[in-house]
Order: C-alpha cells, then structure tokens, then sequence
C-alpha cells in the first residue's frame, strides 16, 4: 500500500515540492531512476510553464516512466492538464498508476485515469507514438525525454514532438551527457556483465558529442529560438542524498560508463521555447 499520510490536501498544496519527494521515496529503486533534485526540476519548470500559459491546462509528455511521472501527474493533479507516457515496460506504468493512485489520487480526490494515458510501447512509431497526439487534437507543452539513451532515437523523439508541440514550451533530457550515436554499449555491456560475457568495445563511429551539444546544433538550424534553463537540478546535484544513498549501485554504473560522475553538471538539461 502506498497511501501513507502526510496531511490534508490543503497542506499538499501549501508544500507540493515536499509532498513530491515523499511520495518518490516511497519507490523502489528500479522505479527510483533520477535524483530527488532532477524530479524537483521537473515540477519547477511546470511551474514556469504554467506561468507563461495562463488560464491554460498543459499537455505534458514523457518518453520512459519513473519518479518523472510522479512529478508530471502531481501537477496535473493539483492544476489540472493531461500527461502522456510512452515506456515499453507496461508492468512499470501499471506499478505507476498504483503508486499515484494510492497516494496523490485518494488524498487530493483526482482519478488518475482521467489525467494519465500510458501507452506501452515504441514513442517513435508512427501509428501509437508522440505523434498520435495530433489524432487527439492535442498540443504538447513539455517531454522528458529519457528512454533509449542514444541520439538517434533521441532525435527521433524530438522530430516527433516538433510536430504537435504549442507554441511555449520546454525540452528536457535526461543524461543529456550521453555521446552514444546509435547504440547504447553501456547498457548493453551492464547486461552482458550480468551473463558473465566479455565486454564488447565502443566503436568510435558510435560516440558523438554530448546530446545537449547535438539538440543545440538541431535547434538551430530549425530556426528555434530557445533559452536554456539554469535548472534546480544544476544548482544542487551536489548535495543530493539520492547519490549516497545508492552509492553503491552508482560504482557499478560508473563502472559499466552508465553513470560518470565528472559529467553529472550536465546530466539534466532544459530547453524553453517561448
């Protein structure tokens, strides 16, 4: 069970940010997968969002679920919107929705069905993907991007979101550090390692310059002008108990280049689009 009490819903809306941290904490660790301050950027640049689109309810996006969704539904929650959520993992979404349901849902009296559509499966296909929200006559104002983790599909994600996107709104990339091109051989050799394999090198034609580096170079030459966001996460990773309290799954991490510590500044990176 998942409703354990931290007060009424008019103390959750005097101190969402608390109330967030104390529902992610609730997570298991293979639902945990970002920082407490990455999920605290993610709701204050909803915050800022919800600024700049007055009398407007958002359509929030996100390809990967986790803590994420627990700081994307919060808003919703509280101020109304909807949130679509691409993951392969269906048994994770239905976990999810567990979670927010027991928690959020019942304490602030919203039906998560009414404001979370998760759909299991590939955010790139063109027939149950990102772009179906055009089908829905619906305009994005934010994505989160964090499945694949290389910038092929990366890149794919955000060609996708370019096409149903409103007029203000903001990127966000998760491990926008990255270099991989097409494969992600980090992943792939965190796996093998598991089967006892031999580590398979990293071709240098698959490392390519930081993705923030890439989507800055895309974005302009589309002619988009953006701002990048000196997000809550930057100014405070270095404090977060969420890298002690893993710590030692992290050596492993850094181990396998899943994770490298000298390129955490960057792990989290914002882009808005007014």
């Amino acid at each position: 069970m998942y409703d354990f009490s931290f007060g009424d819903k008019k103390k959750i809306k005097k101190n969402p940010e608390e109330y967030l941290l104390f529902v992610k904490r609730l997570l298991p660790r293979w639902a945990n997968g970002i920082p407490d301050t990455e999920c605290l950027a993610i709701y204050k640049i909803l915050e800022i969002l919800r600024n700049k689109n007055k009398n407007k309810k958002l359509v929030l996006l996100e390809t990967g679920s986790g803590a994420s969704s627990i700081a994307m539904f919060l808003h919703c929650a509280l101020y109304g919107g909807k949130m679509f959520s691409w993951d392969t993992n269906a048994s994770k979404g239905s976990f999810l929705r567990t979670v927010v349901s027991e928690s959020i849902g019942k304490t602030l009296g919203v039906d998560p069905n009414k404001i979370w559509n998760f759909i299991p499966y590939n955010s790139t296909d063109k027939h149950i993907g990102i772009s179906v929200l055009k089908e829905l006559n619906q305009k994005a104002n934010f994505c989160f991007f964090d499945s694949l983790h290389t910038y092929d599909h990366v890149l794919a994600e955000l060609k996708d979101f370019l096409k149903v996107c409103d007029k203000k709104y903001a990127l966000a990339f998760d491990d926008a550090y990255y270099t991989k091109k097409s494969v992600n051989y980090s992943y792939i050799n965190m796996l093998r390692s598991k089967l006892n394999l031999k580590e398979i090198k990293e071709p240098k034609t698959n490392i390519i310059q930081a993705y923030y580096k890439e989507i800055e170079k895309y974005l302009f030459t589309k002619k988009i002008k953006y701002k990048k966001v000196e997000n809550f996460y930057k100014k405070n990773y270095k404090k977060d108990i969420f890298f002690q309290y893993y710590s030692q799954d992290r050596k492993f991490m850094n181990k396998m280049k899943m994770e490298e510590k000298s390129k955490l500044a960057h792990r989290l990176e914002v882009f808005l689009i007014n």
